[in-house]
């Protein structure tokens, strides 16, 4: 399912525009990346969590032999638990072990 896609199927369901949902969209896409520019964590609930992984990374300077330092931040989105069990169930995937 792409964006528009989701926006036709939501309007749909909750009688609103696809204006209107194309712009709530809009607007929750830019809070959500808002607050990891600060740092901080978004939870939504029954889907997943939004937050920023930093990892130090040590790489080549412009090929010469000099290492630096740098910090990479990496965004991350983490799946609710009950989500990923509703899907599993739901496609008959079981845990291999």
């Amino acid at each position: 399912m792409n964006k528009k896609e989701l926006v036709k199927e939501l309007s749909k369901r909750a009688d609103l525009s696809s204006y209107m949902v194309e712009e709530l969209f809009h607007i929750t896409y830019d809070l959500i990346v808002e607050k990891l520019i600060l740092d901080e964590v978004v939870e939504i609930p029954n889907m997943g969590t939004f937050f920023l992984a930093k990892k130090n990374a040590k790489g080549l300077l412009c090929g010469k032999e000099k290492r630096i330092e740098k910090i990479c931040i990496y965004p991350i989105f983490k799946i609710n638990e009950s989500l990923k069990k509703k899907i599993k169930q739901k496609n008959g995937w079981k845990k291999t072990s």
